[in-house]
């Protein structure tokens, strides 16, 4: 039986989209522009200007933006005021990379200037005009007061006692089950503590929403802080590469598009190189050890916001935030464009479906009546509340939405190509508005791969296939080390995804069958858009990791509608999260063997990127983080100017041995010197992977040794150089 007879009903609010009342935060963020100004001025040193810097910089911006939008969730508008504040710092470092003219200090104070004034006005004009309701603050229940101070006692010993396992774990020398088994046993008392509380609060709807977010928060930094904060350098290896060309444009002020893909995206390292000099710190591995974690907390900030927008109420939208943070085993939260560029894409979802919401046209419309036919809808369809939308609001939500798309088109290759996938046909069919947004999103990644389509087909081939099963099923390149163990985790991340994937079909099939065919239709348009990402190009490998990355947020905001209820479905909610939360644990932390590098090879590596010359060639063991630096470009003026024994003993079935090696060396003479790197570290991992001996090393490295003269020898780690190889 349908319900296409039964009077559509209005459903609950999303929440009011009036303008801000208070003018605290806008007179806050205009001292505090003025205040990080002052120190870039008086060319302030030390922590101080770090730390309000960095603040003003993320907040001040993006602040008189969001304010125009009139958002009232707290959580995702603070991390929208983020995402704002960042595509602002990012344009404007692109700005002066582009035209060389790279004055990031004096640009960062002009610009905590001029937005620290229109925050002052803004906070003026509030106070001026601003209706101030009488509120009566009602004192908080002794239950709700027991019920808080009894989760924070566990909150904070939980955490204290995890700190103490991050002190005492030693990542060295990590196992094939790499930090399960370095962990002590109080990390995992206090990580086990961390998750109760953090799972009580998120089921009991009687906890206060403050300890509940906090305990969401504490329990992200458990999952997404411990493995960097055990490691002794950056990880993983390939993030060494991201911190050279931020190092590049540090040192130079500009680009070149001649070195690599990079310096013809160079958004995200753009704004790093933006942010590290305005702030004072210019070594740009600075900042990597926090990255993935602040990208963590901001990504599940913004799925809160997106999930209370797509009707998730009260707790649930938490819900959807952690079950999010759970799902996210892809790992692409490190220092890097494509994390940078996910966390905008969000932040653009969420502007679009809090302001741009719309009322179908007659396709969508009937689009959503025969979903609700063929699920059977119990109800007559639930018009989503569109709460009426100033003018002004409506431009600056459009304005923002294409700022974020030019910032992502100018960091990523991919994510732009999902903001046209998600966007367009929501545009198209009315779900979202104003119509003609879909120009200038479509046209901004077009326009900007023109003048680059030659160097990507000759390097990287623009389409590899239009078979997205080829593509989906090609295989990735993983530094992984085959094992039980790896075996073991490939089978968690599919677990992981399979599960919230289920739980997702029950929780779009729910919310048709409750009247709410439209918002179902929204949820899974952007969970399934992605696909477009191997329709034509499998990216190496990579790109399914990424159609589940950008599918991961919807399916578990997807997810919470098959939880909603009592009884049964709260256990069911904390069955799912509890098994999510400890497969993301297991798969996560067992990788960490492959993830991490020893400190004595990146000293090493930094000592010889500063004699690395252009013509010169190195030769390592295995994987040794050569491209570190500001030099970086010297090991990528010639074709295979970097090569590992490992990668050349496919060409030796029977052993590869120095002979061998002076023959490679004599094809690899570029005119300079060359450079071989030998490490305990490669060694081990060398005969660990079965690709080389012990007794091959060693006696590889005893005829380099007779050749060539030994200029580095510290930590296990030596570097020969051969004068002019040829």
């Amino acid at each position: 039986m349908t319900a296409t007879t039964t009077p559509t009903r209005m459903s609950l609010r999303h929440g009011s989209r009036a303008l801000p009342t208070s003018p605290l935060p806008s007179l806050l963020a205009a001292g505090l522009g003025f205040a990080a100004a002052a120190l870039i001025a008086a060319d302030a040193s030390g922590p101080l200007r770090t730390v309000v810097v960095l603040v003003a910089l993320l907040v001040v911006p993006g602040l008189p933006v969001v304010r125009l939008l009139g958002l009232r969730e707290p959580i995702g508008r603070a991390a929208l005021v983020v995402a704002a504040s960042t595509a602002i710092d990012a344009v404007l470092g692109l700005t002066m990379l582009w035209t060389e003219q790279w004055f990031p200090a004096p640009a960062a104070g002009l610009l905590l200037l001029v937005a620290g004034w229109v925050s002052l006005g803004q906070g003026v004009q509030t106070a001026r005009v601003g209706r101030r309701p009488a509120r009566v603050r009602a004192a908080v229940p002794t239950a709700v007061l027991v019920r808080t101070v009894a989760a924070s006692g566990v909150l904070v010993t939980g955490l204290a006692l995890w700190a103490v396992g991050v002190s005492q774990t030693d990542s060295t020398g990590l196992g094939e089950w790499g930090l399960l088994t370095a962990l002590p046993a109080v990390w995992w008392a206090g990580a086990g503590m961390v998750f109760v509380v953090a799972l009580v609060t998120l089921l009991d709807r009687r906890h206060h929403v403050v300890v509940r977010a906090v305990s969401s928060g504490l329990l992200v930094l458990v999952m997404y802080g411990t493995t960097n904060l055990v490691a002794a350098e950056p990880r993983p290896p390939w993030v060494f590469k991201h911190i050279a060309v931020t190092a590049y444009i540090l040192q130079h002020g500009s680009v070149d598009p001649s070195i690599d893909i990079y310096n013809r995206w160079p958004g995200f390292f753009g704004f790093s190189a933006f942010f590290g000099a305005a702030t004072g710190h210019l070594d740009a591995a600075d900042p990597v050890r926090w990255t993935e974690l602040a990208f963590a907390l901001a990504d599940g900030a913004l799925v809160l916001g997106i999930a209370r927008a797509l009707g998730a109420t009260g707790r649930w939208a938490t819900v959807a935030a952690v079950l999010f943070s759970a799902a996210n085993w892809v790992g692409q939260d490190y220092y890097s464009p494509q994390a940078f560029a996910f966390f905008l894409f969000l932040a653009a979802v969420l502007v679009a479906l809090t302001v741009l919401r719309g009322t179908p046209n007659v396709i969508g419309r009937w689009a959503a009546t025969i979903t609700g036919r063929v699920f059977r809808a119990r109800r007559g369809p639930v018009a989503a509340a569109v709460a009426p939308r100033t003018r002004t609001a409506v431009v600056a939500a459009a304005v923002l939405v294409v700022l974020l798309q030019f910032v992502i088109t100018a960091s990523h290759q991919l994510t732009p190509f999902v903001i046209i996938a998600a966007f367009v046909p929501l545009l198209v069919l009315g779900f979202l508005r104003p119509w003609w947004l879909a120009v200038p999103l479509t046209l901004l990644p077009l326009l900007y791969l023109v003048p680059n389509l030659d160097y990507i087909q000759e390097h990287f081939g623009l389409i590899t296939g239009f078979d997205p099963v080829s593509n989906v099923t090609a295989a990735s390149t993983s530094i992984a080390i085959p094992s039980i163990a790896t075996t073991l985790q490939s089978r968690a991340v599919l677990a992981i995804s399979g599960l919230v994937a289920v739980c997702a079909v029950v929780g779009l099939v729910r919310m048709v069958r409750g009247g709410h065919a439209r918002r179902a239709l929204v949820v899974l348009w952007l969970a399934v858009c992605p696909i477009v990402l191997v329709l034509g190009q499998s990216y190496g490998g990579e790109a399914k990791f990424r159609v589940i990355l950008f599918s991961a947020p919807f399916l578990a905001i997807a997810a919470v509608h098959a939880f909603h209820g009592r009884g049964l479905r709260i256990a069911a909610t904390a069955l799912v999260l509890t098994v999510t939360t400890g497969l993301f644990v297991g798969a996560t932390f067992q990788t960490e063997q492959a993830n991490q590098t020893a400190s004595s090879d990146v000293t090493a590596a930094r000592w010889l990127d500063g004699r690395f010359a252009a013509d010169d060639s190195l030769t390592t063991v295995g994987s040794f983080p050569s491209i570190i630096g500001g030099n970086y470009e010297n090991y990528l003026r010639h074709w295979g100017q970097v090569d590992s024994l490992q990668s050349e003993a496919a060409w030796f079935p029977e052993g590869m041995t120095g002979k061998d090696l002076t023959g490679v060396l004599q094809d690899r003479d570029f005119g300079g010197d060359a450079w071989l790197v030998f490490s305990a570290t490669q060694r081990a991992d060398a005969v660990t992977r079965g690709t080389l001996t012990a007794e091959q090393v060693d006696a590889i490295e005893r005829s380099v040794a007779a050749e060539s003269t030994l200029r580095y020898d510290r930590d296990g780690v030596r570097i020969y150089e051969v004068n002019d190889a040829a």
